[in-house]
């Protein structure tokens, strides 16, 4: 599907390859030309995937800086956007408040990412702001759109639906190393386990430092993790790690492209995300799709995800989690592909996005 000709401006948070958001606006951006794409910070830390020019940059430094907000301003008085979608709560405030003192007659779209049990207050109060005014809020899966509260439910309304995120299918399948996902590896070889997230709190990363370490005593297996991503508990986790004696064998990579990230699903025995919520999970995901063992935190947004194709532990049981990390490291690879392929794809997700713009705007 392509859309009729419309302005959309489409703001994330920031232009890097941590940006899930960002991947699926330039995909979409491919069918509807003309469209903008814009990061309200002006600098990452993390890699970037795309091309110089494709994103344009706001140039915030903190959350209130007052020059990325007045662009945000003249960029919605000059061009008069059809669709102004945004993600962020802060960027999204922005916008909402440029829309209204502009008079644009644009309609604003709001996605949400995260369990809202889990919001800090000042996101959730600029969501009752906002939402009376959204022609559409798309939750990124059902377990978000069930996780509003009452007041955001009622707000809401009936514009709110869920929308997956979308994975790039083909460039997780492109990655696939010459012998495919089926390929045996040396029995004598470390088994190594990976995670990508940021190192927050939210992903549990200190809990699985030390399900490692309980996993590499109990099997007796030279079980290993590596972990692609930064943040903020980054000295904690070697602090963990050190504590627990499990220094050699887990290994902080740091942030990474896509295409890295890729090629590490194929490299690894298993894939384990132990969150204590989630919004969706593209990393689980994208694992699926190269045919990584997956084990999980048995949280809904993750069953629902998963459906049946992952080990699961409580959150804070870290003699499951490890029972989890000995289970993965051997089982088979490839057995999950077909569902994640099937029903996860960018192009799905673009078609959804631009079906509702096109709705929206007739």
């Amino acid at each position: 599907m392509t859309i009729r000709p419309m302005k959309i401006l489409y703001v994330v948070n920031s232009a890097d390859a941590q940006s899930i958001p960002l991947e699926l606006g330039l995909r979409i951006r491919e069918r509807a030309p003309g469209m903008i794409v814009a990061g309200y910070y002006s600098d990452s830390k993390y890699p970037t995937d795309h091309a110089a020019g494709e994103v344009v940059t706001l140039g915030a430094k903190t959350a209130f800086d007052r020059q990325a907000i007045g662009a945000i301003f003249r960029t919605i008085r000059r061009e008069k956007p059809d669709v102004i979608h945004v993600h962020h709560a802060v960027s999204a405030l922005f916008c909402w408040l440029a829309w209204l003192s502009t008079f644009c007659r644009g309609n604003l779209v709001k996605t949400e990412h995260n369990d809202h049990r889990f919001l800090p207050w000042h996101q959730k109060a600029i969501n009752y702001l906002l939402y009376p005014f959204c022609a559409r809020i798309i939750c990124n899966s059902q377990s978000t759109q069930d996780s509003f509260n009452r007041l955001e439910k009622i707000l809401a309304g009936k514009r709110s639906l869920p929308i997956y995120n979308g994975v790039d299918m083909d460039k997780v399948l492109a990655a696939e190393p010459t012998g495919g996902v089926t390929a045996e590896k040396d029995p004598d070889a470390p088994l190594v386990i990976g995670h990508v997230g940021r190192l927050v709190p939210q992903k549990n990363q200190v809990r699985l430092v030390r399900a490692l370490a309980r996993a590499r005593a109990i099997s007796g297996r030279d079980i290993r993790i590596e972990v692609i991503g930064g943040g903020a508990l980054e000295e904690q986790l070697r602090a963990t790690a050190a504590e627990e004696g499990v220094s050699e064998v887990f290994t902080l990579l740091g942030p990474k492209t896509r295409a890295e990230v890729y090629a590490a699903l194929y490299r690894w025995d298993g894939f384990v995300m132990p969150s204590v919520f989630e919004g969706f999970c593209n990393a689980l995901v994208e694992a699926m799709a190269a045919g990584t063992p997956l084990a999980c935190s048995d949280i809904v947004t993750l069953r629902e995800v998963a459906g049946p194709h992952a080990a699961r532990f409580p959150v804070e049981d870290v003699e499951a989690m490890a029972e989890a990390l000995i289970e993965i490291a051997t089982q088979p690879r490839g057995l999950d592909r077909p569902f994640a392929i099937d029903r996860y794809s960018m192009t799905l997700a673009v078609d959804r996005h631009l079906a509702l713009y096109a709705e929206i705007t007739a």
